[in-house]
């Protein structure tokens, strides 16, 4: 009996292919955000994520895209890399250079103090361009657009007892709760 063997596997979202195949050297341990890539590159995604920021920053002193960053961080965060500070060693990670737009032999990205200063400079005007680009994504999702979404907002039932502050009455789970936003 024999076994098809799923390798080489070919990746066009980078402009040149891809080729995907097992090595006996470890270039990186993040192979697999590169099928994620390929998707989000049919998805446009993150390059729509990107475009509803506002950049602020002088032209003539960018080093980094706002793209770059955005996907540094997005699938810095896929790969279960939720802190900043390990974006100082993924930055010169290949895999990481590919999915963000660039070379495995181009400069690293952008550094941790460059992403945080990044996150920190997004307008709540961005945050909500953001969040239609979000809905328009969810809602292209259907064959035909929904008439109407529900949207559960407070799922969890997280009862509060006694007299205790910031509590209200939950009609649905029929008794008081703690607020989660003060």
């Amino acid at each position: 009996m024999s076994i098809p063997v799923a390798w080489p596997q070919i990746l066009d979202f980078f402009g040149t292919p891809l080729v995907i195949e097992p090595a006996s050297g470890q270039l990186s341990s993040d192979a697999g955000l590169l099928p994620v890539r390929q998707f989000d590159e049919r998805l446009g995604l993150t390059r729509a994520f990107a475009a509803a920021l506002d950049d602020p920053r002088d032209p003539d002193l960018m080093e980094h895209t706002f793209l770059e960053m955005v996907r540094s961080r997005v699938y810095g965060i896929l790969a279960g890399y939720a802190d900043q500070n390990d974006h100082d060693t993924l930055r010169h990670d290949p895999v990481f250079k590919l999915v963000a737009g660039r070379s495995p032999q181009d400069d690293g990205l952008a550094s941790q103090p460059t992403l945080s200063r990044f996150e920190n400079a997004i307008s709540i005007k961005s945050l909500k361009r953001l969040r239609d680009v979000f809905l328009d994504q969810f809602i292209a999702s259907f064959d035909t657009p929904p008439r109407h979404l529900t949207f559960d907002l407070d799922a969890v039932d997280d009862p509060a007892h006694g007299h205790q502050q910031l509590t209200f009455w939950h009609g649905y789970y029929d008794h008081t709760k703690q607020s989660q936003h003060p």
